[in-house]
């Protein structure tokens, strides 16, 4: 389970990074062996709903919580504290293909304008990948993981538990919000067409589709695509899959050994480079 962040690249443009943090949750250059909290070699990306309560209970001032979902959705309830971000607010506005990956300066307005600070620690989630997608920009440019998690379970969970929501805007300072930039560890999570078309003809390399089946299969073509269908070549799984997917712990992760045997049975191990879209 070396190397994980040289083995893993995403696709310019990608609808979802959910699966990224699942190979980063997975593997580390440091840690080998499974240990509690689903098997995960790097637990401390995900939140559980009952600490995140606790954290709320005693106004814990260095955490922020991100809703990452539609303003409607947000208004109609949200975890108590939490500011909203919606897709659009962290793709390139000026850019001509949809959905391409925000530059750091609108980044850096964005979360100073939620009053975040580089202090803090920031617990995300949302109704799909969308907060994965924003876990790992922040990542990218900079912000560090250690201060990155995403809740487990995400709203439904919270809302299992008994837990409540609010409709209600928290008031918000703005800050000064600077992020210190692409390094040379994250900036091999992105990559280019070229490389992809390089990575297709590799056995050492892997290029994983992670949308949904209609999607994959031509049946559906969403906004910022270009045609319905799929790369050729590609390997196919929905991002959903690593979820549990009813009984009471719907929404939450999967253990680490269900998603390892999972990619494992598709081909997608941690001695290859995997490119995700």
């Amino acid at each position: 389970m070396e190397r994980v962040k040289h083995h893993l690249k995403r696709l310019v443009g990608g609808l979802t990074l959910l699966l990224v943090t699942v190979f980063i949750l997975l593997m580390s250059s440091q840690i080998t062996m499974a240990i509690p909290n689903g098997g995960y070699t790097r637990p401390e990306l995900l939140i559980q709903p009952e600490d995140l309560k606790v954290l709320i209970d005693k106004k814990d001032t260095d955490i922020r919580i991100i809703d990452v979902r539609e303003k409607i959705k947000y208004l109609a309830g949200h975890i108590p504290g939490a500011v909203n971000i919606w897709r659009p607010d962290i793709v390139d506005k000026d850019h001509p293909t949809p959905g391409m990956v925000a530059p750091q300066a609108q980044v850096e307005e964005l979360m100073g304008r939620l009053g975040i600070s580089h202090r803090n620690t920031l617990i995300i989630y949302s109704d799909g990948a969308d907060g994965a997608r924003l876990w790992w920009i922040l990542a990218y440019y900079g912000f560090p993981i250690r201060q990155l998690k995403l809740l487990d379970g995400s709203l439904d969970g919270w809302k299992a538990k008994g837990y409540p929501t609010e409709m209600i805007s928290p008031q918000i300072s703005q800050t000064q919000f600077k992020l210190p930039g692409k390094t040379k560890s994250m900036e091999p999570l992105l990559c280019t067409l070229p490389e992809v078309r390089g990575a297709l003809k590799e056995p050492k390399k892997v290029v994983l589709d992670v949308r949904a089946s209609k999607e994959y299969l031509g049946e559906e073509t969403l906004a910022g695509a270009v045609k319905p269908g799929r790369i050729p070549g590609v390997k196919w799984i929905e991002w959903r899959e690593v979820l549990i997917k009813e009984g009471p712990n719907k929404g939450y992760w999967k253990s680490a050994e269900e998603i390892r045997k999972l990619f494992a049975d598709l081909g997608v191990t941690p001695d290859k480079e995997i490119y995700i879209y």
